[in-house]
C-alpha cells in the first residue's frame, strides 16, 4: 500500500514540476470541483438553459450512438445489414462477437435511449416534484422504462450468443 502512495507522490511531483503552472492549476481545479460544476463553468457562454438542455441532450445522443456500435458499422469493410436464414427467417442479431448488423446498432440505440429516458424522467420526478400525483406517475414510468430497456439489453445478449 505504501508503494502506492509513494508512486502516487512521484507522480504528482512529476506533473507539477513539468506542466506550465497555469495548466497544473486548472488541473488541481478541476479536480477538486465534480464533473457538474466544472461542466457548468465550461459552458457559461451558452446562459440559458434552454441552450445548456439542448446540449446535454445532443451529447447524450452522440454517447448512445457511440455505446451501440457504431464505430464497428464506420469501420468494418463490409457491413452486414441483416441476416437472412434459410426458410424466410430474418435474424437481428449476429451470433458472433465479431460482427454485428445494422439493424442490431438500431435496436441496442433504441434500448439505451429507452434507459436514459427512464433515468431522466426519474431525475425529473426527484428534483422537481409539482406534485404527488405526476410525481407517482413520474417515477412509475421512469422504473418502468428502466426495466424494459434492461430486460430489452439482457435478450439481446441472449439472442447474441445463441447460435440459429
Amino acid at each position: 500500500m505504501n508503494r502506492y502512495l509513494i508512486s502516487l507522490a512521484c507522480i504528482v511531483r512529476f506533473l507539477r514540476y513539468f506542466i506550465h503552472p497555469c495548466l497544473w492549476y486548472e488541473m488541481r481545479k478541476s479536480i477538486r470541483m465534480s464533473i457538474v460544476e466544472y461542466l457548468k463553468e465550461k459552458l457559461s457562454p451558452l446562459k440559458s438553459e434552454t441552450a445548456l438542455t439542448i446540449f446535454s441532450i445532443a451529447l447524450m445522443l452522440v454517447v448512445i450512438v457511440f455505446m451501440s456500435g457504431v464505430t464497428y458499422i464506420l469501420t468494418t469493410e463490409n457491413p452486414i445489414p441483416i441476416a437472412f436464414l434459410g426458410g424466410g427467417a430474418i435474424r437481428v442479431f449476429l451470433w458472433s462477437i465479431n460482427a454485428q448488423s445494422h439493424a442490431e446498432t438500431i435496436v441496442v440505440a433504441l434500448y439505451y435511449l429507452m434507459g436514459a429516458g427512464g433515468v431522466w424522467l426519474y431525475l425529473n420526478a426527484t428534483t422537481r416534484p409539482y406534485n404527488p400525483r405526476t410525481t407517482k406517475y413520474m417515477l412509475f414510468f421512469s422504473f418502468l422504462l428502466i426495466l424494459l430497456a434492461g430486460i430489452g439489453i439482457y435478450a439481446a445478449y441472449l439472442a447474441k450468443f445463441t447460435p440459429p
